[in-house]
């Protein structure tokens, strides 16, 4: 099968976000609906507004037309505001604690799941919509055992035991789980050889490991796993006719997962993520970064398309924390060279991890020019590569001192994209929302918020014991507990991706 850059560009990713929103009369008599039957929260992983901006940005250049979630906040029956996104140890989160402060009403150690450090364990959002009998489904572009996916569902007190979390997610009964990690789940990879693929199975989920498995799918229960750790960035994904055939896209997964979820009369709970935004931010790679956001654009309208069929479903969009705060620059005589820059994007046909893979360890200038032009459409000069080839110019920064911070330096001169660092910011970040009980999420709100609101919707009413962060503190310095990096250096090693 042949597939276009031109066909995907056009009737795909970005021209698929390009379709008119309908003009729905909504506001007034969606307002009188305080609850909603379904819930659906989009988690943006990682995205800083430069992303939003620049997706938007680049839509309008290419297409004449704004990006997807870019003409929703025009919409007269979305409201929007801003969450602010601290940990209880810090302004800046990451993602296992933001996801926690969703997942039970509480704020969280960065890298701890619903966890306080003395051990007690909070009562999360799956675990009491479940006992309610609502169904439940948690889809990422991460391993589904990732950090916020599992922020919803799990106890434990620390995010980087994966295989652990997959074991806890067959104890909790959601219905569906749909991402990546297959070595988290496969006998012959985990180290305690226990089959998961065949435990879920026998527990009566639908196992699928390929996206014609999941097309096909019946029932009400499903494991979707499709890629051994995360799923590839779309760019990569896009620009490759045999990941288009075997991995579903992020879309694909939500539309699959709401036609599983929906129809129960207690009604259901989705957690949609596009988890390689964050992964993209903390490479500063532009390519992977704007497509991949593309991509879960696609994917809030499958969730927003079934929300205005429906009635019955609020949808929240928003991410859990901002990740590099990547901007484009003015450049040139009146900054008009700075759309030009922007435009590059559209001749990139690979990430980072695709481009340093082919490169290998210590490859030499000529070959990082070569590769450079073929991967990403730019041609850099001699003397850039001669940096790419060397030590980092830059290896004393906390900030700037890896090959990728170097490389995204050297094409921000292309395409006058730049980023303040590698690492998680401490911005409030945009959320929008629609349908019923919308106007919960108006103004500046606390991320803890979104608990409570969720579980009024189901008429359940939960409050979990409280730590401050300094009984919390005390308690890890008499354990001799030590903070790592918030979570960036398992991203970053885990990040290339084994698309298997």
């Amino acid at each position: 099968m042949a597939i276009s850059r031109r066909s995907v560009l056009g009737a795909g990713a970005l021209g698929a976000l390009g379709l008119a929103l309908p003009n729905l009369s909504l506001g007034q008599s969606d307002g009188e609906k305080r609850r909603a039957k379904n819930v659906i929260f989009c988690v943006s992983d990682g995205m800083s507004l430069g992303t939003l901006s620049m997706v938007d940005q680049l839509s309008r250049l290419l297409h004449g037309r704004p990006s997807y979630w870019a003409e929703l906040l025009n919409q007269e029956y979305v409201v929007n505001g801003f969450q602010e996104t601290r940990s209880l140890n810090s302004v800046v989160t990451d993602s296992a604690a933001a996801a926690s402060t969703w997942g039970s009403g509480r704020r969280i150690w960065s890298g701890a799941l619903n966890e306080f450090p003395d051990g007690t364990k909070l009562r999360t959002l799956t675990q009491l919509l479940g006992e309610a009998k609502v169904r439940t489904g948690l889809v990422t572009t991460a391993t589904i055992t990732h950090a916020t996916p599992a922020g919803f569902c799990v106890n434990a007190p620390t995010r980087d035991n994966q295989p652990f979390i997959a074991t806890q997610y067959l104890a909790s009964g959601v219905d569906v789980l749909m991402g990546g990690g297959t070595q988290y789940f496969d006998a012959s990879k985990r180290t305690d050889k226990r089959d998961l693929f065949s435990d879920f199975a026998k527990a009566g989920y639908a196992v699928a490991k390929s996206r014609e498995e999941m097309l096909a799918i019946e029932g009400s229960k499903a494991l979707g796993i499709y890629s051994n750790s995360h799923l590839p960035y779309w760019v990569d994904h896009m620009n490759s006719p045999e990941l288009m055939r075997s991995t579903p896209t992020l879309a694909e997964m939500s539309r699959k997962a709401i036609d599983m979820l929906k129809g129960s009369d207690q009604g259901f709970l989705l957690q949609i993520e596009g988890a390689k935004i964050d992964h993209a931010a903390h490479g500063n790679d532009l390519a992977g970064l704007i497509y991949d956001q593309i991509a879960f654009e696609a994917a809030v309208k499958v969730a927003i398309d079934f929300a205005i069929e429906d009635g019955e479903t609020l949808v929240v969009i928003t991410t859990d924390h901002g990740n590099a705060s990547p901007t484009l620059n003015g450049a040139g005589a009146g900054y008009g060279d700075s759309e030009a820059g922007l435009a590059r994007v559209a001749k990139m046909k690979s990430s980072y991890d695709r481009l340093f893979t082919e490169l290998g360890t210590e490859p030499k200038a000529a070959k990082i020019r070569e590769s450079i032009e073929a991967h990403l459409g730019i041609a850099i000069k001699p003397e850039e590569a001669e940096l790419l080839a060397g030590k980092s110019p830059f290896a004393s920064s906390i900030f700037y001192g890896g090959r990728n911070a170097t490389l995204s330096v050297i094409l921000g001169n292309y395409t006058k994209v730049t980023w303040t660092s590698g690492n998680h910011t401490s911005d409030h970040v945009l959320c929008t929302a629609f349908g019923p009980g919308k106007e919960a999420f108006h103004g500046l709100t606390p991320n803890v918020a979104s608990f409570a609101n969720i579980l009024a919707h189901y008429d359940i009413r939960h409050e979990n014991p409280k730590m401050t962060y300094e009984e919390a503190k005390k308690i890890r310095d008499a354990k001799n507990v030590k903070d790592g990096d918030g979570g960036l250096a398992a991203h970053l090693h885990a990040d290339v991706c084994d698309c298997d």
